[in-house]
C-alpha cells in the first residue's frame, strides 16, 4: 500500500478511535471509496490540475456536506490542500482495511451453484467466525464451476 495513503489513512483512524465511532467512520468511507469508484468521472475532477482547489473543495461539499463526518470531510479537503486528489481512492481503501482489523472483522465470499438464504449465510458467519476466531461477514456469490456444495473464503483462508 502506498505509505503516503496509510499516513492518512491511520490519521483518521485515530480520530474515529477518539471519537468511538470505527464501525460508522468504516462504513462512511467505504461508501465514500464505491462512489469514487463507480463515478470515474468525479474522480477524473478531483485528481484534474485544471480546477482550483477551492473548486474542488465546493464540489466536495456539495456532495458530502451533512452526510459524512465532519472529520471525514476536512480529511478529503486536506488532500486536497496537499495536491493529492489522485490518492483519494487509495486512503478510502486503507482506512476501509485497517478500520475493518482494528475491529476484527474479516469479509469472505460464499461460493455456491444456487443463492444462498440470509439465515443459511448467518449460520455460515457464526461457524466461520469461530474458526478463524474474527467476526467474519460473508457474502454470496454464483459459480457455476462448483459440482456440489459450496465454498468459503476469508481472506487466506478457503
Amino acid at each position: 500500500m502506498d505509505s503516503v495513503a496509510s499516513r492518512y489513512a491511520i490519521a483518521l483512524l485515530n480520530i474515529a478511535r477518539e471519537e468511538r465511532k470505527i464501525k460508522e467512520y468504516v462504513d462512511e468511507v467505504e461508501q465514500i471509496g464505491n462512489l469514487l469508484s463507480q463515478n470515474k468521472d468525479l474522480l477524473t475532477l478531483l485528481k484534474d490540475y485544471g480546477l482550483s482547489t477551492t473548486e474542488k473543495k465546493n464540489l466536495l461539499t456539495s456532495i458530502f456536506e451533512n452526510k459524512i463526518s465532519e472529520y471525514i470531510l476536512n480529511l478529503l479537503y486536506v488532500l486536497i490542500d496537499n495536491k493529492r486528489g489522485s490518492i483519494i481512492l487509495s486512503v478510502c481503501d486503507e482506512f476501509v482495511r485497517i478500520g475493518l482489523n482494528e475491529l476484527n472483522i474479516k469479509r469472505g465470499v460464499v461460493y455456491s451453484t444456487i443463492a444462498l438464504s440470509a439465515s443459511q449465510i448467518l449460520a455460515m458467519e457464526k461457524k466461520v467466525s469461530k474458526i478463524i476466531n474474527a467476526n467474519v461477514t460473508l457474502t454470496n456469490k454464483l459459480d457455476q464451476s462448483i459440482i456440489g456444495g459450496f465454498k468459503i473464503q476469508v481472506e487466506d483462508y478457503i
